[in-house]
């Protein structure tokens, strides 16, 4: 661990991890359910999803959220893990917060990408986020009649199933480093 101590892009994320933490807490007064900052081992994507269904069930949550906030954790998670850049001592750095209030829940899931591929990332996210709840199931129809796969195994689902479970999403990118950045994407599950 004191390797990631010493590194740079490191730092920045957790610095980003920290500001977002204060603003669910400070700003938006709400509760954190879920704080891990570090690497998402296959293991752990498992054992944060189904503790987080298990804590929204003791909660007594509606089904439909649970399910939702299960699918979009799942798909996320994943997504970190698959996808997810290394920082400067090979680390792949992410993080999930989960805050909640009486209304809703706000899920912010980071990881670094190549800085190369923001442009390609933001217009799909502008389109992704563009669709009407028609165009949404259409487009995801599409890609899964398509059978396309990424080099990394993924069809492109995972942005569109998001949208699809909690509705638009924000999004951000922070300078991490020469060559990196951390891309963070946040989003409302009303309860």
């Amino acid at each position: 661990m004191k390797e990631i101590e010493n590194n740079k892009i490191a730092t920045v994320i957790r610095d980003v991890f920290q500001s977002k933490h204060d603003d669910l807490v400070k700003t938006e007064a709400r509760k954190i359910l879920v704080s891990h900052y570090g690497t998402f081992s296959q293991d752990l994507v498992g054992s944060l999803s189904n503790s987080v269904e298990e804590l929204l069930i003791s909660i007594g949550d509606k089904k439909i959220v649970i399910k939702r906030m299960f699918s979009i954790l799942l798909e996320g998670l994943q997504n970190i893990r698959i996808h997810g850049g290394q920082d400067d001592s090979g680390n792949q750095l992410g993080f999930l917060l989960i805050g909640s209030d009486t209304d809703d829940y706000k899920v912010v899931m980071s990881n670094i990408i190549e800085a190369g591929e923001r442009e390609k990332m933001e217009v799909h996210l502008v389109e992704i986020n563009s669709y009407t709840e028609e165009e949404l199931k259409e487009q995801y129809l599409s890609v899964l009649s398509n059978e396309f796969l990424s080099q990394k195994g993924g069809a492109g689902l995972g942005f569109i199933t998001t949208r699809i479970k909690s509705g638009k999403f924000r999004y951000s990118f922070d300078d991490v480093g020469p060559d990196a950045l951390l891309f963070s994407l946040e989003l409302t599950l009303p309860r």
